[in-house]
């Protein structure tokens, strides 16, 4: 069996830039102005209500979701801070990023937005050590694929379909999406072999 989908089964069976310097030419006014234009930044209050709710919920129910698993299986993964204040950057904004704990290893899960500040999903990537450096049960990557797990069970997702969708993609080497209640799941698996993954949760309404 693959690495990831044996550790996903062992956790389902556990439960800005600045605006630079003197503006010399025209054309330089131009490109600062564009740069500005890409880095919208917007302050979480800001958000629609319903979003702001949603984006609460969904880090409530991913705490208590880590909180439960590392009752049963310690895990040296963070939480996301509460109350939810970080500030949106080019319709982005990061819940929780973080170095693995134990093992060589980065995660990073944003929440995404549209251009009227509504929440539209969210993407959670993974960098751990390459796959020849990781042991038959995936034990190097278990802290990143724990959190996508977790954001799994968090918006409410069928995490056998999960697992199925993960072990295609990481299979071929290639990307596999489906459809889970209101969220589009896609798993991006092209670089398997560096330690690479990523995890879109789309919503489709």
């Amino acid at each position: 069996m693959k690495k990831a989908l044996v550790l996903l089964l062992a956790v389902m069976l556990v439960g800005c830039s600045g605006e630079g310097a003197e503006k010399k030419k025209e054309t330089d006014v131009k490109k600062e102005d564009v740069k500005q234009e890409q880095v919208d930044t917007v302050k979480f209050e800001e958000v629609d209500t319903e979003s702001k709710a949603m984006v609460e919920e969904f880090v409530k129910e991913y705490n208590e979701k880590l909180t439960l698993f590392k009752q049963v299986q310690p895990i040296g993964l963070d939480m996301i801070s509460e109350p939810v204040s970080n500030e949106l950057n080019d319709f982005s904004q990061v819940l929780l990023e973080a170095d693995f704990k134990e093992y060589k290893g980065h995660y990073k899960l944003v929440a995404k937005y549209n251009k009227d500040k509504k929440i539209i999903g969210y993407n959670l990537t993974v960098q751990g050590l390459p796959e020849k450096e990781v042991n038959d049960e995936g034990d190097e990557w278990a802290e990143g694929m724990t959190s996508a797990v977790l954001v799994a069970q968090a918006l409410g997702l069928d995490l056998d379909k999960f697992t199925e969708s993960l072990a295609i993609a990481e299979g071929n080497r290639d990307t596999h999406s489906y459809t889970d209640s209101t969220y589009k799941v896609t798993n991006i698996c092209t670089d398997v072999d560096a330690g690479k993954f990523e995890f879109n949760y789309d919503l489709t309404k």
